[in-house]
């Protein structure tokens, strides 16, 4: 189409060209600068089909504050970064805290790294940091790992729990509390509890569940959130009173969740920042109830302000919470005391961080949305995004957690997008001039003979698509600044 005058909006097709190759078109030089996602250029995948994915592995991004990223320093990273493969056996599964990242291996045993100022990596007393994966040792045959707050549990195949990090609350569940920050800088069992099959360790308290249904906890219960009708800290497993039948624990901050029969949710503890989801954000309940209107959950995990849950056979997002960055996923920063359904479906994992969200679809496609202020969501910015939007050089997502500031995954590096692109001469339907790219955002489109700088505002299709010979591709160009003849 023609400029629109008077809108600043220019909409026209464009297609892909071959990688490394400016397009010239009527005598003008066109290229996008920003094509590839992340700043990444990349390269074609086989024509006619998608790229076969790299082995996976982790990686992360975020603050870094702690070298919880475990790439070797401590710098910011605002763009994916893979961890450094020092370990025996790749990961299976991983877990974030604050500051710190843990992974069981393909092996059984446990690596850690991040912070370990309150013993919570299992190392003992010292480094104070661990900025790459290092093996926490005498675990074996570990199956699910969780890092809480400044403490941290293993379950091994034989439903042991073990524990290890500051205990000022009880939180260890072995029977005593300690004010010394790395009380406890190795694992050891915990004591009295058997036959548990999934573990969440969340700020400062302990949850568990095992074989037969039932719930226990033990920690810090300032606000409930150990489920015991009290406000009274634990410093040994309890079993929470009136649950069966149970199949997900989940710990946050200081507000618990479980998922029983049929897939009913059921929240208890801290409700300040409404994630009760009862449509208040005020006080606390000490006892398990229904979160109002949700039925079919088979998944749930909660951050500082906001609590995600995955609902019903099209396995959809629901959130709620204060929404301060838009991590509630529906374009506004308006909180949400009682459940909001999102625009992400197909989902298989989700985690909640500090004031971001994450989703791993079923797809292994990585969904994200929240505040970048520290990179968390890959996306290089450091604003909110407050839809959903898929991180398009990872793929085969199998993995997620979050922390405070930081993402972890364990992904395979996406097949990665051209970059240049160009304007169809005649204005009409553009195609793809090589085949299988895996589209990126397209952020900015340059006329060098113009002197025109155009400001990508819609771009179809999306982002993440991987498009075959013959696709379209249109954008939305906001013209942000230069001059064209006849302007």
């Amino acid at each position: 189409m023609a400029l629109r005058r008077g809108t600043g909006r220019h909409e026209r097709p464009i297609a892909l060209a071959a990688p490394g190759r400016a397009a010239r078109i009527a005598g003008t030089l066109l290229a996008a600068a920003g094509l590839a996602v992340l700043g990444i250029p990349g390269t074609a995948a086989p024509a006619g089909a998608a790229a076969a994915l790299a082995a996976p592995s982790m990686w992360g991004m975020g603050e870094n504050y702690s070298g919880e990223l475990g790439n070797g320093n401590t710098s910011l990273q605002r763009t994916p970064v893979s961890v450094t493969a020092t370990t025996p056996a790749a990961a299976v599964q991983i877990s974030m805290g604050a500051d710190t990242s843990a992974a069981v291996l393909a092996n059984g045993q446990v690596a850690t790294w991040g912070n370990n100022g309150s013993g919570q990596l299992g190392l003992g007393p010292s480094p104070a940091q661990q900025t790459v994966p290092a093996v926490v040792p005498n675990l074996a045959g570990m199956v699910q790992v969780s890092m809480g707050y400044g403490h941290a549990l293993a379950l091994d195949s034989a439903g042991t729990v073990w524990s290890w990090g500051s205990n000022p609350y009880g939180e260890l569940g072995n029977g005593t509390t300690s004010s010394a920050l790395a009380s406890n800088p190795t694992p050891v069992p915990v004591p009295g509890l058997a036959g548990v099959i999934q573990i969440s360790a969340g700020a400062n308290y302990s949850l568990a569940l095992k074989s037969d249904g039932t719930a226990w906890a033990w920690g810090r219960n300032n606000a409930g959130q150990l489920g015991d009708r009290t406000t009274v800290n634990r410093n040994r497993p309890e079993r929470v009173p009136g649950l069966s039948g149970i199949t997900r624990v989940s710990a946050g901050l200081r507000t618990s969740y479980a998922i029983g029969t049929g897939g009913t949710l059921l929240a208890w503890g801290d409700n300040s920042k409404g994630l009760l989801g009862n449509g208040t954000a005020t006080g606390f309940a000490t006892a398990p109830a229904a979160v109002p209107g949700l039925t079919g959950a088979t998944a749930v995990s909660s951050g500082a302000e906001e609590t995600l849950a995955v609902i019903g056979t099209a396995r959809t997002v629901w959130a709620w919470g204060t929404n301060f960055f838009g991590e509630a996923g529906d374009g506004t920063a308006t909180p949400h005391y009682a459940p909001q359904q999102t625009s992400v479906t197909g989902v298989a994992k989700i985690a909640s961080g500090w004031y971001f969200s994450l989703a791993a679809t079923s797809g292994g496609q990585l969904v994200v949305w929240g505040t970048d202020v520290y990179g968390q969501l890959g996306y290089g910015d450091s604003g909110e995004i407050l839809t959903p939007t898929a991180v398009i050089v990872l793929a085969g997502v199998t993995q997620i957690a979050a922390g405070a500031d930081d993402t972890l995954v364990i992904a395979s590096p996406a097949p990665r997008v051209p970059s240049v692109i160009s304007l169809d001469p005649a204005g009409a339907s553009s195609v793809l001039t090589a085949a299988g790219y895996h589209l990126g955002r397209v952020s900015q489109i340059v006329d060098i003979t113009c002197q025109f700088i155009g400001e990508v505002k819609t771009q179809s299709p999306a982002a993440g698509t991987i498009a075959q010979p013959g696709t379209s591709v249109n954008v939305g160009v906001g013209k942000a600044g230069g001059k064209c003849i006849g302007d």
